[in-house]
């Protein structure tokens, strides 16, 4: 297993004060702006009044914060990329590493597949007319005029040409910058904070799970801080970000075929739910 790729020399002066910086860091970047980007997507329209008043900026842009998602997750990615790459310590190596990502690919298969059929049952049971759907929301007056597991594959059923675009585009404009930011970058950046394996891997599936409180429902962090745990442990073993883009454009597509899209729509994209 390869260790860290970044630390601060604990022998040097100011190796702790640096340390911190870097943990606060990590706290703005991956805590703190998903909170804004959450706050800003409840109430686009104080934010953007709030920055008027203090800036005296009008920006009917921002009123819209959800077509401003892919932009934003490509410009911070493209931050990090760069930053990446001007890092002398940093193995560029690692933002592909086809060798890794070949060795990775029967365990993430031998994972993936019984973990496919969960989410199949978990779409079912998110149905309206369901049990558990029904459980969680009792005061849903249509779910007794509905069959159980009525959105089970429903985007390819209903809207085949989106979800052919989807299974094309997202794994590239999606799960490479995203595995970019919370395996590349978070690995490396945070090596000095995170000094273990497991706590590198926590940090970083924590950080992944919360970035999704923005879809304001509790099945997108749920489900992509387990999906973040699987990622950032194939990152740790193989340090190759085309394996964990792999098994993350696996699940992600798997999502999206079941019927479990909905709670990834951030406006971006038109999922019927």
């Amino acid at each position: 297993m390869n260790g860290p790729t970044a630390t601060l020399d604990e022998t040097k002066p100011g190796a702790r004060a640096r340390r911190f910086v870097r943990a606060a860091e990590m706290v703005i970047l991956f805590w703190l702006i998903p909170i804004g980007f959450t706050l800003w997507r409840r109430r686009p329209d104080a934010v953007t009044d709030l920055l008027d008043r203090v800036t005296g900026l009008s920006v009917p842009l921002l009123r819209h914060p959800n077509g401003l998602l892919l932009p934003t997750l490509a410009a911070f990615t493209i931050v990090c990329l760069v930053w990446l790459l001007l890092d002398r310590r940093f193995a560029r190596r690692e933002l592909w590493n086809w060798r890794g990502a070949r060795a990775q690919l029967r365990p993430i298969s031998m994972i993936a597949l019984p973990m496919l059929e969960v989410l199949v049952l978990l779409s079912w049971q998110l149905s309206p007319g369901s049990w558990l759907h029904d459980t969680l929301d009792a005061s849903d007056a249509t779910r007794w005029m509905v069959w159980p597991g009525s959105r089970l594959f429903s985007l390819p059923r209903e809207r085949p040409e989106l979800w052919l675009k989807i299974m094309l585009f997202y794994p590239v404009v999606s799960v490479w910058p995203q595995e970019v930011l919370y395996r590349a970058f978070f690995f490396h950046r945070y090596a000095c904070v995170l000094r273990r394996p497991w706590a590198r891997v926590l940090g970083s599936a924590l950080a992944f799970g919360f970035m999704h409180v923005l879809f304001l429902n509790a099945v997108a962090p749920l489900l992509t801080f387990t999906g973040g745990v699987l990622f950032a442990w194939t990152y740790e073993r193989s340090r190759s970000t085309l394996a964990c883009s792999i098994e993350h454009a696996i699940y992600g597509c798997w999502v999206f075929t079941v019927g479990l899209g909905a709670y990834f729509y951030g406006g971006t994209i038109y999922v019927d739910r």
